[in-house]
């Protein structure tokens, strides 16, 4: 067991480790983290002499006798040296070494030499930047054009350091400041705002810089822009106070700077998934982050200033102190260890201690911890394993098998020997010198094939790679599969391979990127089709005018009028399947500029009068007075949108009218904003279960339909995609018989000025909030409802579908609206969003079910659909669900379910099974 251990905290060291031959220099074995470091494999390394690797200028030798030589003239069997050597890729790599000698008998002499290499070259380099920056800093401090200052924590912040350019800054010399007391300086007006600072400062929180007027030794004062530090001193063994003044007009962009750097490095620290804590020398918790609260179940102010052993397992005290002694004197240390949770229970965890050095001294240390509880109990788990494996292995879909080093069948689950081809039996116990053929893919069907036990015998343990299994018939198929070492009390056994079949899963890929490649040549070759034949159509109809034009009797006139309808209907169509094909093939662009809805809708109206005229209908169209008149967007693509709607809606419409309506529907930001547009129509109307193939591209709702009106059944499908384009969607609602209305959102921006109001973006849409209407006599009998919705054209659609029903509901625009909306008023039904801003629909549902029981009925309304979906707003408390898009059927569904003599009369919550 002992070998097993050694084993694999050989392969699994952080540290580099090799074994070098006294006889010729060279590597006998060399461990993972060691080929890591030098970029090598372990076959490349081994072929190197120790001294071969040293960076040239370094006092080596790759002579053994040297190397035995040297070791012996230290004191003892090991030491420890710090050696700059190169990596394959030519960089430098600074190491720390600790050399032993290793013999078989304590009276034998010494046959190899264990050497444990530690990559400090990141310490070497920060040593270096370290030394740099002191540097910098004594020639800032004399030379720089900024007032640099120490000053005491003592309420007035008294000079204990002066740099000095106050004297050409302020008048005084250095001497004169040392001692004095920095408020006296302060303006009297800026004196109460920078004591704040000052404490503020103190107490940890972000130093901004500060702008304040400091009193000049002439009598008169200066814009000075400050930004203070409160640090440790090192020489003091306190806290004091760093400031850095320079003249109001440079200092904001230094200090932008600072800044960033600081929300870097508090981000690295704060938000590391892994629990950081920094501790001085005598063990005190100096700072942490939140992954170190959540861990340990203390506060931050808990542990600030306690010793880090408060938390400790008291069974790994001694343990863990040993540890911290070796970091505090400068060595890191990575081990397991445990945790004491604030509630009890215990965290099993992975700890680094790293020694924090200034100057080359140790003065504190880093501790990363991370928790492995789940990691620890895995291994468990794996170690108490007896028959179960069995099971297990017969259950899995994977494909799992093990040799030994000679090549015989160890074990092989159902699933592997179905997917090679063996029946029961057949596998097991049988001797195969190659039992199975493998191919090592490199891009498609290529590569060397050679056998699996060939292939790890080079290679070893390695990630999931793609390949080519044959079965026993001869026959292969395309593989996913992962090589382990099998070992028992530390040799190993064998290998165990654990593949599965992805033959299926490359068709899909390659049929999934044949489809999308076919679908953009279509795009390209319907765009080009399109483009060439409207030249000899614009020909056609040009052609038909001029002939119009000469004399013709009657019936010769009656033909060229035929042939310039059909050419001019023919010309709408290819216009039609051009812009289709442009949107497709991602050529169509928008053209922003002002535009005057007014204008827009005036051309509109004129444009469809004469058959509106024909027919006898009303067209109208109403702007609302909060839109500006002016606004920023594609006026081609907009006219497009409401031509193609309007000449829907006057082609199916025999009688009545057609009303255009323009809405604000939601203001974005001060310069953003949605607009709504409606066209209603009195027409034919749309059957609900055929609504869902409006918008797809080439379909008509049924063949009588396009011989009666005729069209490609292009044109709302464009028009979806130019409302995209535009920032917006589209959407119906239409019932048979009754007219439709169809509707779409447009972002656009304002040329000037701010955008209304919130309050008046909603006005139309969401109605009066908790307003005495909300509660009414509707189809399934009085009903007060609120709607929480964040989106603005999905409350205007829920509103209208429920306005529809005969009720008027509330509205609140996320959660925190929706639980004041059902503290203040007794709702019957609530729809709740799930994802909205500032409290999502799970998290209001709780708070209102904590409040108020069972009732309100809660009813979830999302776009996710999944069972899982479900469950989880049945968990939050929530009684029914209903997907996006709202189908009319799913909202009749719930106003009957749950209204009254139902859920008001106390029927109980739906079953997660339901």
């Amino acid at each position: 067991m002992s070998d097993l251990i050694f084993e694999q905290i050989y392969l699994r060291s952080s540290s580099g480790i090799a074994m070098i031959s006294l006889q010729d220099g060279t590597m006998i074995r060399c461990n993972p983290a060691l080929c890591r470091m030098f970029g090598y494999t372990e076959q490349e390394l081994m072929a190197f002499r120790y001294g071969e690797l040293v960076m040239p200028g370094e006092v080596c030798t790759s002579d053994p006798s040297s190397i035995l030589t040297f070791m012996l003239a230290q004191p003892g069997e090991e030491c420890y040296k710090e050696k700059r050597f190169t990596r394959k890729d030519g960089g430098l790599l600074w190491a720390k070494l600790h050399l032993i000698l290793i013999r078989e008998q304590p009276e034998d002499e010494p046959h190899c030499l264990v050497i444990e290499m530690t990559d400090i070259t990141n310490r070497k380099q920060a040593e270096e930047k370290l030394r740099d920056s002191e540097r910098n800093y004594r020639l800032i401090s004399e030379n720089s054009l900024d007032f640099i200052s120490r000053n005491a924590v003592d309420g007035f912040a008294t000079y204990l350091y002066a740099s000095s350019i106050c004297l050409p800054m302020y008048g005084y010399t250095p001497e004169e400041m040392t001692g004095t007391r920095a408020l006296d300086y302060i303006h009297p007006d800026d004196l109460g705002m920078v004591k704040n600072y000052l404490k503020d400062c103190i107490r940890g929180k972000e130093n901004l810089p500060i702008l304040f007027r400091f009193l000049r030794k002439d009598g008169t004062y200066m814009w000075t822009e400050t930004t203070i530090r409160h640090v440790y001193s090192e020489d003091k063994q306190d806290y004091e106070i760093i400031a850095v003044s320079r003249d109001a007009g440079g200092r904001k962009q230094y200090e932008m700077r600072l800044e960033e750097s600081q929300t870097r490095y508090k981000s690295l620290f704060e938000y590391n998934p892994s629990a950081i804590s920094v501790m001085d020398l005598l063990g005190r918790t100096l700072s942490v982050n939140s992954s170190m609260e959540y861990m340990t179940g203390y506060a931050r102010s808990d542990l600030l200033m306690s010793h880090f052993t408060e938390v400790i397992d008291s069974d790994e005290l001694d343990y863990v102190s040993e540890r911290y002694r070796r970091a505090a004197e400068g060595i890191a240390q990575t081990f397991e260890s445990r945790i004491v949770h604030r509630d009890g229970h215990i965290v099993e965890a992975s700890m680094i201690f790293v020694p924090i050095l200034v100057d080359g001294d140790v003065v504190g240390v880093f501790s990363i911890t991370s928790d492995i509880t789940e990691h620890k109990r895995h291994l468990n788990q794996i170690e108490k394993l007896s028959y179960e494996h069995a099971l297990i292995l017969n259950s899995v879909s994977e494909g799992i098998f093990g040799i030994d080093i000679e090549g015989r069948t160890m074990f092989i689950n159902p699933a592997a020997a179905d997917l090679l081809g063996y029946g029961p039996g057949e596998w097991t116990g049988r001797s195969h010198e190659d039992p199975i053929q493998l191919m090592r893919l490199s891009g498609e069907y290529a590569g060397e094939q050679m056998s699996l036990l060939r292939m790890f015998s080079e290679s070893g343990m390695h990630d999931e790679r793609e390949g080519v299994f044959w079965r026993q018939d001869g026959s292969s198929f395309l593989v996913n599969y992962r090589m382990s070492p099998l070992y028992d009390k530390g040799v190993r056994k064998g290998t165990v391979v654990v593949f599965r079949d992805i033959t299926e899963e490359k068709e899909i890929r390659r049929a999934k990127e044949s489809a999308e490649q076919a679908d953009r040549a279509k795009s390209e070759f319907l765009a080009i089709i399109s483009h060439e034949l409207r030249t000899p159509m614009n020909g056609i109809i040009g052609m038909t005018d001029l002939l119009k034009d000469t004399e013709l009797n009657e019936e010769q006139r009656g033909y060229a009028e035929i042939i310039s309808q059909s050419g001019e209907s023919l010309l709408h169509i290819l216009n039609e399947v051009l812009d289709f094909s442009k949107i497709e093939a991602g050529m169509m662009t928008l053209e922003l500029k002002e535009v005057d809805l007014r204008s827009v809708l005036q051309g509109v109206s004129d444009l469809f009068y004469p058959k509106v005229a024909d027919k006898r209908l009303n067209l109208s169209y109403d702007i609302d007075p909060d839109l500006p008149d002016m606004l920023i967007t594609d006026e081609a693509r907009l006219r497009q949108i409401l031509v193609n709607l309007v000449g829907n809606a006057v082609k199916f419409t025999n009688s009545g009218s057609i009303d255009i309506e323009v809405k604000l529907g939601a203001v974005r930001n001060p310069s953003r904003i949605i607009v709504l547009f409606t066209v209603k129509d009195t027409g034919i109307g749309i059957p609900e279960d055929r609504q869902g193939q409006l918008f797809q591209s080439f379909t008509q709702l049924h063949p009588s339909i396009n011989r009666k009106y005729g069209g490609t059944g292009l044109g709302l499908a464009i028009s979806k995609k130019l409302a995209e384009l535009l920032g917006g969607t589209i959407g119906v609602d239409s019932r048979e018989g009754e007219g439709s209305s169809f509707y779409f959102t447009v972002e656009a921006v304002l040329p000037g000025g701010a955008a209304p109001s919130e309050a008046e973006a909603e006005a139309e849409t969401a109605g009066e909030s908790l307003g005495p209407e909300s509660y009414a006599e509707g189809r399934y009998g009085p009903l007060s409802i609120l709607i929480a919705e964040d989106h603005p054209v999905n409350r205007y659609l829920m509103k209208t579908f429920l306005q529809k029903r005969g009720y008027y509901p509330d509205i609140a625009e996320d959660g925190e609206q929706a639980v004041r909306a059902a503290h203040l008023k007794d709702y019957d039904l609530i729809f709740m969003d799930i994802q909205m801003p500032l409290m999502d629909g799970l998290e209001a549902t709780a708070l209102i079910r904590e409040k108020h029981g069972p009732r309100p009925i809660i009813i979830a309304v999302t776009a996710f659909a999944r069972k899982e979906d479900r469950e989880m707003c049945i968990k939050a408390g929530m009684q029914d669900f209903i997907s996006k898009p709202i189908q009319g059927d799913d909202l009749d569904r719930v106003l009957k379910q749950w209204g009254p003599g139902s859920a008001l009369t106390g029927k109980t919550m739906v079953s997660e099974s339901d």
